[in-house]
């Protein structure tokens, strides 16, 4: 630990006075603080509130690292997960030479051969990239995503994270059971997919995939002669982001615009088992007549057949009030790190049930019903799959626009009409039509 303090002397010095001005010291030069903080929600609430100024005044790395954190209620308690869901990419912008010179060593070209003209203020500024408007010599218009030349220093915080870690688990036992190092390897993970563009590049294709045939849900095209690993070059999509919510009621229909938002997502989810991990309102938007346009694809969710099949016995259990297998299909899904009371866990879940289920299944509020479930798991000390949490998460984002759009519908409601992909992956129909063509085969081919 001591070689890293010397070679980041000064970024390690200034994570170190943060702390200590937030009320943190302890956690490096005393041993007592958080043993006393108990489990009260008052407590945990003001302890988010200042984790949340700490990580803010970080930077990026931090804010990053506070938002992925918000995606694990399973493992962190929900009020502080509601501090940290308040964070923000505010990052100064990159002046524009830089952006340029980091096109042109990527593209190998000087820009104006590349682009008719790209214009220097960004249409977006992030922690690790910019976005900015242009056009292609052809005259296509583009969304050209360029990585901010200052990334350097995230890799410099991860490996003071890696070596912080072991230090607050030594002196606070108990905090091990937030599993601090795999949320670390977890977000180290999802850092480096985020700062590759040919794999964001890729996902959109792959996610565009399952819509080439829907003209109401559109993707950007991958101009991938401009695409490098820090440079994404896409066609531009132009619209209302779903958090202009007045501008696109004035336009449209809300309950038509959520019916269309909540499907497509739903059918990735459901029949692709590849989705959009961060359907937030700015990563949406409203293109003309009415269309949906998707963008961002840095952070996707994919479900695996086990995991999709583990999801949906769980969905059908909630709507069938079977608290046993509720329980079953969650401990399948969930690894714990002690030994569950099954009958207990039966119990709780039978209270959510009585609690949010007793009304017509599109009348559901989601939200309540995803919140307790994952206060059961981290009370439970159940830790979900990266891939589900991040599934509740979107799902929680999605429901929230919806209501927005229209506070008379619920997602539970557009749930419904999409039943045949249940059965398709409950009763592995897929793998049963796979073994009967299989046999015929066989069989046409023994007579043969």
């Amino acid at each position: 630990m001591l070689e890293m303090i010397f070679q980041h002397f000064g970024r390690y010095q200034e994570i170190v006075s943060v702390l200590i001005r937030h009320g943190f010291g302890f956690i490096l030069f005393e041993s007592k603080g958080l043993k006393s903080q108990g489990k009260n929600e008052v407590v945990m609430a003001h302890l988010g509130q200042r984790i949340r100024r700490v990580l803010n005044e970080l930077g990026p790395t931090f804010i990053k690292l506070g938002q992925f954190a918000s995606t694990r209620p399973d493992i962190i308690p929900l009020p502080i997960i509601h501090e940290l869901e308040q964070l923000q990419d505010r990052v100064p912008q990159v002046p524009f030479a830089l952006i340029s010179r980091t096109i042109e060593q990527e593209l190998g070209a000087p820009i104006q051969e590349i682009f008719q003209d790209i214009t220097p203020s960004p249409l977006a500024s992030a922690s690790i990239g910019q976005v900015h408007v242009g056009r292609l010599k052809s005259g296509a218009p583009v969304a050209v995503k360029v990585q901010r030349p200052d990334t350097g220093v995230i890799e410099t915080d991860l490996e003071i994270l890696r070596e912080i870690i072991p230090v607050v688990e030594y002196r606070f036992p108990n905090l091990k059971r937030y599993y601090l190092r795999g949320i670390l390897a977890e977000f180290s993970r999802w850092l480096q997919e985020e700062q590759d563009y040919l794999a964001e590049g890729k996902n959109a294709e792959r996610m565009a995939q399952g819509f080439s045939k829907d003209p109401h849900v559109i993707f950007p095209q991958i101009y991938w002669a401009h695409t490098t690993k820090k440079v994404l070059t896409m066609s531009y999509l132009e619209g209302i982001k779903l958090n202009e919510r007045q501008k696109i009621l004035t336009l449209y229909d809300g309950r038509t615009i959520a019916e269309l938002l909540g499907r497509a997502l739903l059918l990735q989810i459901l029949r692709d088992g590849f989705f959009h991990g961060d359907p937030h309102p700015g990563n949406i938007i409203v293109l003309s007549g009415g269309r949906i346009g998707f963008i961002d694809f840095g952070i996707v969710g994919v479900l695996n057949p086990r995991l999709k099949r583990q999801l949906l016995k769980a969905i059908l259990a909630l709507r069938r009030r079977n608290s046993q297998a509720l329980a079953g299909a969650i401990l399948r899904l969930g690894v714990s790190s002690k030994r569950v009371d099954f009958a207990s866990l039966c119990q709780d879940l039978a209270e959510i049930q009585r609690r949010h289920l007793d009304v017509p299944f599109g009348q559901v509020d989601l939200q309540k019903v995803i919140n307790d479930c994952m206060n059961l798991a981290f009370q439970y000390e159940l830790e979900f799959p990266p891939e589900f949490i991040l599934l509740g998460k979107s799902l929680l984002i999605l429901e929230g626009i919806i209501h927005e759009l229209d506070p008379s519908m619920s997602l539970a409601e557009l749930i419904k009409p999409l039943r045949r992909f249940w059965l398709w992956e409950q009763w592995s129909i897929k793998d049963w039509f796979k073994k009967v063509l299989t046999s015929k085969k066989v069989l046409n081919h023994d007579s043969g």
